[in-house]
């Protein structure tokens, strides 16, 4: 419970801090009753966008803007205090805005901030079939129950619920009379601007009547939620969609258009994932023409970041389509092999039952969820192989008598830094259901309405954590190295290894040669690939086999997006031949440039990763030359060759098609490719937001 308030909490809307004045409005609210409030406070004043006369409002960044307030909220979990943005609100202040926000900072400044991450789906398919009307239908049986029993936690959560939910009527009637008010110059934005104040006349409280009604709920849930992902998208969207087109209300290229304009709100708010197409747990085919509208749409676009599920019944047409988008250089769809998930989930003990399966998607990057039904922590935690490694070698590479000695070491230190993680995290999701309650989410996915239970709480049906294991390729090509130099043919010492690393290879140039030379892992070597089977088993079993604090496994991924060169700079040099401080690998690939002897060599020495033990999702991008895609038979054995890398186990795959020069034209000039995309880690991004050292690492990667 909130035990203290702040005194003339009105003063803290007149100072811009719309968040705290709500949340601190009461000291007998719960917790989560109190940041339904502030949320709703900070509805009530959020600025809106300008309509600029498009398909689709709201659109734009989020408009949850916590960026001129000292205490604020994000979508994962409120942020502490920006002491910059109070000392200068402090500074202008009158005496009861001064005493306001003190009062203010002495309250949050007593919060717990956990670490952790947790990207979420809403269910949209639901709010479609019901209209948040019923939701409140759902929410008020609740109520009344919980009352009757005198249950009064569950009395308190659906209090802030109701709170929510009036949060979502603000902003709707705040949404209405921007567009009643707007202006337009020209008649198409005219036509535009009524036909969205039609929709918002049904939805979200109602149910849709159109595609059109279906995507200006889902395009208001999204901003609502705070601009995350959409979930299986072509899916609970399709049924609005035919619908349409068997009337002649549909044409396909306005489809493309309206599919476009929501890709373009996840792309100008920075948002996540999107998941379409795939086949269910008997291989039938799940596909539409609106899975060829989505793919279609996405072609030259950064986000979302188009998860593409593909299985044996898969119809031409969609891999075509896929194709298209691919060769456009964009990096989008992710394909993805649903037999393999499926046996992965299996192997890896999720809980989700088989009737559900099917129902899977991805957040952020692309961490496996259950669409509209999980609280996943993704990525709630990183472990550094690599980092760890250089700990183990300063420790035990002198000292230990052969390969197998070291390695065991390694295996302990591993074993360590788990244990030390996943406690953390149990520590940061007990904090959570304390301090950090997610009212948007309670209310949007289930079952925290049917079961009276908080999000954070463990409210949601699904609670695993992902975990992202980083540096995979770095650790395996050094074990490779340290077991052929040191060990194998004893051309140098344990400790000629340490005293290497420490000096960062100054002056050991030789040494840092021949551990260049040692077999590399991408290739399609059986020594590297033996190691690389044994080191993710380990990993990946260690991880599944603790549970978190929320319920379920820590499953394991490997998805860098742009942090490998941020984790790069914590570790030393490695045995790989790295110097301190570059970046490490690109999430399950090959390091950047060291696989040469072509694609089949990199996706068969990926396979032999412990796929079937890492659902999370092992990221491995490929880089292709343009040619693949310009005639039917390099198509032909360009899907052979992913069909390949599936049929021996791989989960996932992405395609950069970008020509050499242009790359090398771009890393010397980048101001002349701002709006060039590449695909870096789990997504793609713009080449203006990358540093000059991910620009350097694409730049790296073989061109297959």
């Amino acid at each position: 419970m909130i035990e203290r308030t702040v005194k003339n909490p009105h003063r803290l809307v007149d100072v811009g801090e719309y968040f705290a004045a709500g949340l601190f409005d009461d000291g007998s609210d719960s917790v989560a009753q109190s940041f339904a409030k502030g949320l709703s406070q900070w509805a009530t004043h959020l600025t809106l966008p300008e309509y600029d006369g498009g398909d689709l409002y709201p659109h734009g960044p989020s408009f949850w803007d916590q960026s001129d307030m000292a205490v604020g909220w994000f979508y994962v979990c409120a942020t502490p205090l920006k002491t910059d943005v109070y000392d200068r609100k402090l500074a202008t202040a009158d005496d009861e805005e001064k005493r306001a926000l003190e009062a203010m900072a002495d309250l949050w400044r007593a919060y717990e901030f956990p670490g952790g991450y947790t990207h979420s789906i809403p269910n949209y398919r639901r709010a479609l079939a019901e209209g948040l009307d019923g939701f409140q239908t759902r929410m008020e049986s609740g109520a009344k129950e919980a009352s009757a029993n005198r249950e009064s936690a569950r009395s308190e959560f659906y209090g802030a619920m109701e709170t929510t939910l009036n949060t979502a009527h603000i902003l709707h009637r705040r949404v209405v009379a921007l567009l009643e008010l707007a202006v337009t110059t020209d008649d198409q934005s005219e036509t535009n601007r009524l036909r969205l104040l039609d929709a918002y006349s049904r939805v979200p409280f109602g149910t849709p009547q159109t595609f059109f009604d279906a995507l200006v709920s889902t395009n208001f849930l999204f901003y609502l939620d705070g601009c995350d992902d959409l979930g299986r998208f072509d899916q609970y969207l399709r049924s609005f969609f035919e619908a349409d087109v068997n009337l002649g209300l549909l044409e396909h290229d306005e489809a493309v258009r309206l599919v476009r304009a929501q890709w373009k709100n996840v792309d100008d708010s920075t948002s996540w994932n999107a998941a379409i197409g795939g086949v269910d747990t008997e291989g039938s085919d799940l596909s539409s023409d609106l899975t060829e509208i989505c793919l279609e749409a996405a072609r030259g676009m950064r986000r979302p970041n188009l998860a593409l599920r593909l299985g044996p019944s898969t119809p031409e047409n969609v891999w075509q389509s896929a194709m298209d988008t691919v060769e456009s250089g964009c990096g989008l769809p992710a394909l993805y092999w649903d037999p393999n998930y499926y046996a992965a989930m299996d192997s890896s003990e999720i809980p989700i039952p088989v009737d559900e399966k099917h129902e899977y998607a991805f957040g952020g990057c692309t961490e496996l969820m259950v669409d509209g039904k999980s609280n996943v922590g993704s990525l709630d935690g990183d472990l550094n192989l690599p980092e760890v490694l250089f700990q183990t070698i300063s420790n035990h590479l002198s000292r230990s008598e052969d390969f197998e000695q070291f390695y065991r070491a390694y295996q302990a230190d591993l074993n360590s830094a788990v244990e030390t993680l996943t406690s953390l995290i149990n520590t940061w999701q007990e904090c959570k259901s304390k301090w950090h309650p997610q009212p948007i989410r309670s209310l949007l996915i289930d079952d925290c309405i049917d079961t009276g239970v908080e999000y954070s709480n463990g409210g949601a049906r699904y609670n695993w954590s992902v975990i992202n294991v980083m540096g995979l390729a770095n650790a395996v090509d050094s074990l490779s190295a340290i077991k052929k130099l040191v060990f194998d043919e004893a051309e140098v010492s344990g400790q000629g290894i340490t005293d290497a690393l420490a000096a960062d290879f100054e002056g050991y140039e030789e040494l840092r040669v021949r551990l260049e030379r040692a077999p590399r892992y991408g290739n399609g070597d059986p020594d590297p690939d033996k190691i690389a089977n044994q080191l993710s088993s380990f990993v990946f079993e260690n991880l599944l086999g603790r549970t978190a604090w929320r319920g379920g496994p820590f499953v394991p991924s490997c998805l860098m997006f742009t942090t490998y060169a941020w984790f790069g700079r914590a570790v030393g040099a490695t045995p790989d031949g790295r110097l301190a401080g570059e970046p490490i690998a690109d999430s399950a690939g090959p390091y950047q440039g060291r696989d040469t002897h072509g694609p089949t060599a990199m996706l068969r020495s990926t396979a032999n990763l412990d796929q079937s033990h890492a659902p999370g999702t092992l990221v491995v991008n490929i880089r292709l030359a343009r040619s693949h895609f310009q005639s039917t038979s390099q198509r032909e054995k360009l899907r052979a060759l992913v069909e390949s890398y599936f049929a021996l186990g791989g989960l996932q795959l992405q395609i950069n098609v970008i020509d050499q020069a242009m790359l090398e034209s771009a890393v010397e000039h980048p101001e002349r490719y701002g709006d060039l995309v590449v695909r870096v880690g789990g997504y793609s991004e713009y080449w203006r937001n990358l540093e000059p050292a991910l620009r350097q690492s694409v730049l790296l990667r073989t061109e297959h």
